[in-house]
């Protein structure tokens, strides 16, 4: 019997601590995010559905602030590719949001939380989707260790010719890097990254890449 699994989206670093500490004190597995694209690696690429057989989360958590998109449209973009978490298990949060907003949020069927909320509303939440959970099911592996926030430029070179990368690290894992790059880096491809005093990964090999448009990828790299 797994854990449960929660995903959180927000870049409010205290709010997402707040969270992670709730919800790890009921036992659940925790990933955060800043952003939409370091969430679902489908996020802006064409048409392509989630081709999972199973949810990469039991229960998805974001804010209605985020940067380059909100709430809503995250959300209603996951259902567009047919995200298998399902809509009954989604809830946002926000600190302001307009009508038009809301009322689309509730249209969806996910279940809305004005900032600041009440601890025992989110406990109600949990303990009616808790009921539909089938902890036997295995998740969607893509995802199972706890990523951080970050925010920090780096460079990588590329091998074997050592042609120079800028980058910005999103978040981190035991494991590996996701960042925003100026180039798309070669799939499978191995890099050095410059010196970086907040990880010791210095050699890392591309896993995936996607375009998020005006030059900009999105990288996902595992420390060798």
């Amino acid at each position: 019997m797994r854990r449960p699994r929660v995903t959180i989206v927000d870049d409010d670093v205290f709010l997402v601590n707040m969270l992670r500490d709730f919800f790890s004190l009921r036992g659940y597995e925790v990933l955060s995010f800043g952003d939409a694209p370091s969430l679902c690696p489908l996020y802006g690429i064409g048409s392509d559905a989630c081709s999972a057989a199973t949810p990469c989360s039991d229960v998805l958590i974001t804010d209605f602030q985020l940067p380059g998109v909100n709430g809503v449209e995250l959300l209603q973009h996951l259902l567009r590719k047919q995200c298998k978490i399902g809509v009954d298990n989604m809830s946002l949060i926000s600190g302001y949001i307009d009508e038009r907003n809301r009322a689309a949020a509730v249209s969806m069927g996910c279940t809305f939380f004005p900032k600041p909320f009440a601890v025992i509303s989110l406990i109600e939440w949990l303990m009616s989707r808790e009921k539909h959970l089938d902890l036997a099911r295995p998740l969607t592996t893509r995802r199972r260790e706890d990523r951080y926030e970050s925010y920090r430029e780096i460079t990588l070179r590329t091998k074997p010719d050592g042609a120079q990368v800028k980058g910005i690290v999103i978040n981190v894992s035991n494991s590996g890097l996701c960042m925003k790059v100026n180039a798309p880096l070669e799939r499978f491809g191995t890099v050095d990254i410059d010196h970086d005093p907040f990880s010791s990964c210095n050699r890392a090999s591309v896993r995936w890449v996607k375009p998020m448009g005006n030059g900009v990828y999105l990288a996902g790299l595992h420390c060798d």
